[in-house]
Formats: structure tokens, C-alpha cells, sequence
């Protein structure tokens, strides 16, 4: 015995997780030939099939053993057959790289009949996919692909829940020779799908606006089209460039002068997104991830509009360590700062301490912050006097089910509070 746990229990565990995990892949197998190898009226002859040995079980009904014998002799050449002519083509599936939760995706899987002979009873489907997706429907089936012949099969893919997927790829079906059974050739074809957490667009934000000084201007931010802010001339000095002499005014007064120029003071927004959750007591309260999820609905909003505004935005999530990615322009994609809010997940413990004073020295060139909260608790309090204090404007959105709006009024005007409910029902104003 070890710290209190004998060698026969550690032993006992041990097999039963072992079980465990063998019951667990032998139900997975089962289930895969189920769907992948049977086709809807062969998993209805299956199922025959095991009714029949109840029939067969009672001496005075003879029928059911012989019933059950011809049901599964009739499944197993059927796919004896379908095995020794598996389905030969290019198969290509084509899908969005992106979405929202809740959308429906479109999935295009072409096939081609690169034989020389024709393929009957052809199908083309994607299976074993990640839990929160699934693709609609059964197999659609075709009579005959002629050689040379192409063929779409569209699917619509459901998807429940964000995050980043990986699509394992299409697989080539045939039906034939009885239609019970698919013989199939699977097309490895990795895709990654982004699914971004769903949001409704909104037709206005509130912002507490303000401009700081950005070393490096507008080169900086990589705006295309635009230019430092132009001044006025000045007589020339040794050192200057000499592109920015300016002829005009030079033939006027008779000696050199350059055009001056000013580095513009920029409009730039940073949004905090608070991932932990404190534990709560009290009436029954909405699950906690239903808030997590809330909170990023919002923070898609946000991000969304800001995009629209053409904002330079620097996104921070709190988690273990402090996630940062800078947006704006030719910076960064919206898509970048989507993926990002995609694929964060909930911190198990508070990050404020570790990140808050990380995040508070990334704030010297920045305008205004738009912090995202699961609570208003004293830290959280601090958190944002902390901020305001550095001189920075800011808008405190806190997204609970135990909040009200009087609790965050002391956050300055620019506060509100929103329950996970209007969330998924949609906010427009904010």
C-alpha cells in the first residue's frame, strides 16, 4: 500500500477503465458499420433479422430460425460483393471556411467516373464528423455515372456550436448490388472549419470616443490610401527629404521650402473579454457556459461593428495567459479576430491577477476599452477604476443573470448590464 491505496484497487481501476475503453470502441465500431456500411432498407432487414430470433426461439414457430438465416445470408453477399467492387473515382467536397453558429453550410461533394466502366448506384457523403456538426439527410444515390461523366451531391451541414473543426473528408458510396449495403472508399481531405460564436449586427454602439497620439501615424496602421496630415511649408533645413520640397512656393518666394507634415492622433479600441466565471449561489441561474457564450456573442458584435467603422482594434481575452491580437485595416482581418473569439474557452480559474497589470501597461497608446465582464465582483470593480484611472474612456458591459443595472452605474455612464437571454434574443443598441 501506497499513500493510502492498495495494489489490488489501482489494479481493479486499472481493468475497469481498460473495459471501459474497449466497450467504448467496440460500440463506436458497431455503430460506424451501422451507418457507413448499411443502407436505410439494409439496417431495415437487420433489424428483421433480430426480430426473427424471438420468432425462432418458440418451439412452434420454426419460420423464425430459418427467417433470421436468409435476412443475414442475403446482408453478408451483399456486402461480400460490394467489397470486392468498391467504387473507383475523383472525389472532391467543397465547403465554406467559415461561419456562424447556427448557420447552415452548404457541402458540394463532385464525383468523377474515371473508369472505363460505368458505376451504378452511386453515392457520395461525409461521415464522422465532430459532435456539434452533422450533415443532413441520408446518401442521395444515382442509377449511373457513365465514364467521364461528373456528378454534385450537396449536402446542408449543421452546426450547433462554435469552434474550430477539422473535416475528416468525403467518402464514395455504391449501393450495388442489392441495395443493402455501401461498399466505400474514403478520400482523406482535412478542412478546417471556423465557426464563429453567433451574433446579431449592431445598428449602433454607444462609445465613449477618444484620440491619442500613435507613434508612427497612419503608417502604423497600414491605411491604404491615406497620408500623414498636411500642415503647412516651412523654410528648408539641411537633413530634409528632398521629396517633400515644394516647387510652388519655392518659385514664390524665392528659396527653398518643404511641405510640413503632422502625424495624425488616431481613434483606437481595445476590448477586454473576461472568460472566468465565480461561482454563484441563489435562484436557479442560467448554466455557465450559457454566459461564457453570451459574453462572446457580444464581443462578435462589438468586433463586427467596430470592423464596420473602420476602427483599429486590439482584441484581449482573459484566460490563463492574456490573449492579444491588434485588427485594424490592413493590420488584421475581422475574419483573424472572429477565429480568435471562436476558439476561446473557459478560464477554470480567476485571471485578473496575472493579466490585469499586463493589460493595463498594453494601454499607452490606447483610446477607449470596452471590457466585457461574467460578473460585477469586487475585483472586477478594480479591474476597471484601474483603468479609468490611467486615463483611458471606458465601457463596461456586463453580461449576467444575477446583475442589475443599478449594480454598474457607479462604472460611469457608459455601463449596462445584459442577461444571456437578450443576448440570443439579439441586441441591437448597445
Amino acid at each position: 500500500m501506497r499513500n493510502g491505496i492498495s495494489i489490488p484497487a489501482l489494479v481493479r481501476f486499472a481493468w475497469r477503465m481498460l473495459t471501459q475503453s474497449y466497450t467504448y470502441r467496440f460500440v463506436r465500431f458497431m455503430r460506424n458499420i451501422w451507418r457507413e456500411r448499411l443502407t436505410r432498407p439494409g439496417q431495415y432487414v437487420v433489424a428483421a433479422a433480430v426480430t426473427s430470433i424471438i420468432a425462432g426461439s418458440l418451439p412452434e414457430v420454426m419460420a423464425g430460425s430459418y427467417t433470421f438465416s436468409a435476412f443475414i445470408s442475403l446482408v453478408l453477399l451483399s456486402l461480400t460483393i460490394s467489397i470486392l467492387a468498391r467504387p473507383k473515382g475523383r472525389i472532391v467536397r467543397q465547403v465554406a471556411d467559415r461561419c456562424v453558429a447556427g448557420a447552415t453550410v452548404p457541402v458540394r461533394i463532385t464525383v468523377t467516373n474515371t473508369n472505363a466502366r460505368d458505376l451504378s448506384d452511386l453515392s457520395a457523403f461525409e461521415f464522422r464528423l465532430p459532435a456539434t456538426l452533422s450533415l443532413q439527410g441520408e446518401p442521395l444515390f444515382i442509377p449511373r455515372l457513365r465514364p467521364g461523366e461528373t456528378h454534385s451531391f450537396e449536402y446542408p451541414l449543421a452546426t450547433s456550436r462554435r469552434g474550430s473543426y477539422l473535416l475528416p473528408g468525403p467518402t464514395l458510396l455504391s449501393s450495388f448490388p442489392f441495395g443493402l449495403t455501401q461498399a466505400r472508399r474514403f478520400e482523406p481531405a482535412p478542412h478546417r472549419l471556423v465557426v464563429y460564436p453567433a451574433f446579431r449586427q449592431l445598428t449602433q454602439l454607444d462609445v465613449p470616443v477618444g484620440q491619442r497620439y500613435q507613434p508612427g501615424g497612419i503608417v502604423l496602421t497600414s491605411n491604404v490610401g491615406e497620408s500623414m496630415e498636411f500642415v503647412g511649408t516651412r523654410e528648408y533645413q539641411a537633413g530634409d527629404r528632398l521629396r517633400d520640397l515644394h516647387p510652388r512656393s519655392w518659385a514664390r518666394v524665392g528659396f527653398p521650402v518643404v511641405r510640413q507634415y503632422q502625424e495624425e492622433f488616431l481613434t483606437r479600441v481595445a476590448l477586454f473579454v473576461d472568460t472566468f466565471i465565480p461561482p454563484r449561489t441563489g435562484r436557479p441561474l442560467a448554466p455557465a457556459d450559457d454566459l461564457l457564450e453570451a459574453n462572446l456573442s457580444m464581443a462578435a458584435a462589438i468586433t463586427d461593428y467596430l470592423a464596420r467603422q473602420e476602427y483599429i482594434v486590439d482584441l484581449f481575452a482573459a484566460g490563463p495567459e492574456l490573449y492579444y491580437f491588434q485588427a485594424g485595416r490592413s493590420l488584421g482581418l475581422f475574419e483573424n479576430v472572429m477565429d480568435i473569439l471562436a476558439c476561446i474557452e473557459r478560464c477554470p480559474r480567476d485571471p485578473l491577477e496575472v493579466v490585469g497589470p499586463r493589460f493595463n501597461d498594453e494601454l499607452r497608446q490606447v483610446s477607449t476599452v470596452i471590457v466585457l465582464l461574467l460578473d460585477w465582483e469586487p475585483r472586477r470593480q478594480n479591474f476597471v477604476r484601474a483603468i479609468q484611472r490611467l486615463g483611458v474612456q471606458v465601457k463596461t458591459i456586463v453580461v449576467s443573470d444575477t446583475r442589475q443595472q443599478a449594480d454598474v452605474d457607479a462604472a460611469g455612464p457608459f455601463s449596462r448590464v445584459v442577461t444571456p437571454a437578450q443576448v440570443r434574443a439579439g441586441i441591437e443598441t448597445l
